[in-house]
């Protein structure tokens, strides 16, 4: 693509903006990426069809071959995308300013409510799923989740929040992989509809079996699984909940 200058008013100050063409080009692959990240979602890369993604983009072949050239580049695209956004993810609950075990169950369905929401997360995971993008890449979502959820985990057996019994890193292993199972599961039944409902399911047997009793006592006063929001924080520390460091 040919780079077109920002722009700014004469005599301002304001920061530079992207020129029109360069704005509309923008929004274009942004459109063709959404478009493909729904159908690699609902189809799967193998089966996802650039026809369809034509179709559902609204955009010219021209267009769309102008920003990528192929399905597989598409495919790098959304997961690209993906990849940036979990850590993004994991970022807005670790400064909500919990306890590491609370921060690990909103993390969880956190996430659960991301996949659902957020098309390029959906897509990304189906294409790294089949791996469209070759075995190199494709176990780097859930060596990405293991890393954070030990990370809380162990911070959260070292706080007392665990039982003496419990192995974080085996803990965080098993989260990981009962939700990956929910999401493909969630995925095929009912299209991730019931998604966030296993995930507190399954984390509310969890925490009855591997949560210091004291720390489940305070949790369920403070109105358990009931009380997550629904969605990623975008900004701010709520104000008190289970958790909350005064």
């Amino acid at each position: 693509m040919v780079d077109v200058p920002a722009t700014r008013p004469a005599g301002s100050e304001a920061p530079l903006r992207p020129a029109p063409r360069q704005a509309r080009a923008v929004a274009t692959r942004d459109t063709i990426l959404e478009a493909a990240a729904h159908e690699f979602a609902a189809e799967g890369y193998h089966a996802a069809s650039l026809s369809k993604i034509l179709e559902r983009s609204g955009v010219t072949k021209g267009a769309l071959y102008f920003h990528f050239t192929s399905k597989l580049a598409m495919a790098d695209a959304v997961v690209a995308v993906m990849e940036e956004r979990f850590p993004e993810i994991a970022a807005s609950f670790e400064g909500l300013g919990r306890d590491a075990l609370t921060t690990a169950v909103h993390l969880a369905i956190g996430i659960a409510d991301a996949l659902a929401a957020d098309v390029c997360c959906r897509g990304g995971m189906r294409v790294m799923g089949e791996g469209a993008l070759g075995p190199a890449r494709a176990p780097w979502p859930y060596r990405y989740w293991e890393d954070v959820f030990v990370d809380l985990l162990a911070r959260a057996a070292a706080e007392g929040l665990l039982r003496d019994t419990v192995d974080s890193r085996e803990l965080a292993r098993t989260v990981v992989a009962i939700g990956h199972g929910h999401r493909v599961v969630s995925t095929a039944t009912t299209g991730l509809a019931d998604l966030r409902e296993r995930a507190v399911a399954s984390w509310e047997l969890l925490l009855g079996c591997v949560a210091d009793p004291a720390w489940l006592e305070r949790w369920n006063a403070a109105g358990g699984m009931a009380s997550l929001p629904v969605g990623v924080p975008t900004t701010g520390v709520p104000d008190g909940g289970p958790g909350a460091v005064p």
